[in-house]
């Protein structure tokens, strides 16, 4: 299960706790008539709060992670994403701080809670919801990555570059985008494995397929497991790094 895939899951189960926290909420403060004992109601409205908390954290834990470890730059949509969980972060500590300690503030936290519900509809939306709508819950990749990898199908055999200068520019494109993850020198795991002999052993470290360039190239395109995609780069610049993976 790749790690998108998995936040994308734990997204469904935050939006149904977000509409656990609306109905009770709804129910202890909206009706006049009361159809459901109050005070279980109330204790469920705090345990569903502490859960989504919880988990609201691992997902963002997750994020973080991913963020540091591949030093990704945001997406117009990732940023409008980013923009929605800080909110809510904001919003929590200001609903906690009514309820807890500055409590003639208290009716404005009904209004906050309604907020950090409908925030949270929209941070799932740009990330899980976009995610598993385009990927079919998770069976195919991004339109954007089919259509980069329809275009650099590889149809004959790639013949890898030797030149110095292909094989700086690949040195450079491999500092700035790979090495985070990767350890050029050894074998060691970092976030990923290290990328030493990579093309002289018979097969690659993770896929497990022969270490040929054309299935590199591929990987780089369309990634096996938690890799970021790169199919955002030309097919020069994906030589160019297939010419110093050749060196190591």
């Amino acid at each position: 299960m790749s790690e998108f895939f998995l936040k994308s899951i734990l997204s469904i189960f935050l939006i149904f706790l977000t509409l656990s926290a609306m109905f009770t909420m709804f129910e202890v403060f909206g009706r006049t008539e009361k159809k459901f004992n109050i005070e279980k109601l109330k204790k469920i409205h705090r345990i569903n709060g502490w859960l989504y908390a919880l988990l609201y954290l691992v997902i963002a834990y997750l994020c973080l992670d991913f963020i540091v470890n591949t030093r990704a730059e945001l997406s117009p949509r990732g940023a409008f994403h980013s923009v929605f969980a800080l909110t809510i972060i904001i919003l929590l500590l200001l609903k906690v701080s009514f309820i807890r300690i500055y409590k003639q503030f208290y009716n404005q936290a009904k209004t906050i809670g309604l907020l950090i519900a409908l925030i949270t509809f929209g941070m799932a939306g740009t990330s899980a919801g976009y995610y598993l709508i385009v990927t079919k819950f998770g069976t195919e990749l991004f339109p954007m990555q089919k259509a980069v990898a329809e275009k650099m199908t590889v149809k004959n055999k790639i013949i890898v570059r030797t030149d110095p200068e292909s094989i700086e520019k690949g040195k450079e494109i491999y500092d700035s985008k790979c090495y985070f993850c990767h350890d050029p020198h050894s074998a060691e795991w970092i976030v990923g494995p290290g990328h030493k002999n990579i093309m002289k052993n018979p097969m690659l470290p993770v896929s497990k397929r022969p270490a040929t360039p054309e299935n590199i190239m591929e990987l780089i395109i369309n990634p096996y497991r938690d890799m970021p995609s790169f199919s955002y780069m030309s097919e020069d610049e994906i030589l160019n790094l297939i010419a110093y993976l050749n060196t190591l």
